[in-house]
């Protein structure tokens, strides 16, 4: 064998022995990726980022069908849910908006005891991790009543029957509740609407009132501590007996955001209400033209738009 051959053979001999090697490696890095893979989604869930102060307020309208659902998302990245909608459809929403990781929410809300209201609260408190359960304290003979009363319990989170005065900050926001103006809790309202929680959100100059489906009577009644607003979530889902001429001249709101399904049975919104809106030039979002709606703020004035989510 010349020398020539001879290194060329043991050449062949040292790359099929370091190929072996490096087919080791790779196979052994391979497990030990797959390996920390199934670990990390056997311990549930990695380890959270921790959130930075984004400086931006965002509030989503959930396109939840006839029904309302409101999921605030504070700078600070604390996070409220007002009204969980008719169904589950709420969580799919929820899934889009927040980390995967997170599966906590600081406070929910229910505005009254309606079933478009309170149903997808029901599998929200059996989704996440609910540090705080907020409600007006009105009671109704439903299904859904019934499943959000014991869910809330099994939750044992704090609860709290709103009144107005009562008010919670988180960081910046805060959140002033205006109605109901006197204490409800315990009682089976003849109109669950009257009962409606109202809450003003302000952060630095934005503000933002939550009306649920309160009627003319009670807009009126809270005037007083309402002023100027930005934006108006529209009172039941733009029904006639809501958002009246002495509610709108003293509120005098830029944008009307209003909750309803697409083609639904009451008409919602009605041609009166949009007359109204329309003539003080209230800029209008619908969720049954528009989709999900988002407003968004860094404190100034704010910006509200569609901005739908994949399911």
């Amino acid at each position: 064998m010349t020398l020539r051959a001879a290194n060329q053979s043991t050449s062949r001999r040292l790359l099929t022995r370091h190929r072996s090697k490096v087919e080791h490696a790779l196979v052994a890095l391979a497990m030990l990726v797959i390996a920390t893979i199934f670990f990390a989604r056997e311990s549930h869930a990695p380890a959270p980022v921790p959130f930075v102060s984004s400086g931006e307020l965002r509030v989503w309208f959930f396109d939840v069908g006839q029904g309302d659902s409101i999921f605030i998302d504070t700078p600070d990245h604390h996070q409220i849910l007002v009204d969980g909608g008719p169904s589950q459809e709420v969580l799919s929403k929820l899934g889009e908006v927040m980390p995967p990781w997170d599966r906590s929410i600081d406070a929910i809300v229910l505005t009254h005891p309606h079933k478009d209201h309170v149903a997808g609260l029901v599998s929200v408190l059996e989704r996440y991790d609910v540090a705080a359960v907020y409600d007006g304290g009105a009671l109704s003979h439903t299904g859904e009543m019934d499943a959000f009363e014991a869910d809330t319990i099994a939750e044992n989170a704090a609860t709290k029957h709103l009144v107005a005065g009562d008010r919670f900050a988180y960081g910046d926001v805060t959140l002033d509740v205006l109605a109901p103006t006197h204490p409800i809790d315990g009682t089976f309202p003849k109109d669950p609407n009257e009962a409606s929680v109202v809450i003003l959100l302000t952060y630095h100059d934005t503000t933002l009132l939550l009306t649920g489906d309160a009627p003319a009577d009670v807009e009126h009644d809270i005037l007083s501590s309402v002023g100027d607003i930005d934006v108006l979530k529209v009172g039941h889902h733009g029904s006639r007996t809501s958002s009246s001429t002495e509610f709108l001249d003293a509120v005098t709101p830029e944008f009307a955001v209003i909750s309803d399904g697409v083609d639904n049975s009451y008409g919602h919104p009605h041609p009166a209400t949009l007359q109204r809106l329309d003539d003080r030039h209230v800029r209008i979002e619908r969720t049954d033209l528009d989709g999900d709606i988002l407003l968004t703020s860094t404190g100034g004035e704010p910006t509200v738009e569609p901005s739908p989510l994949p399911f």
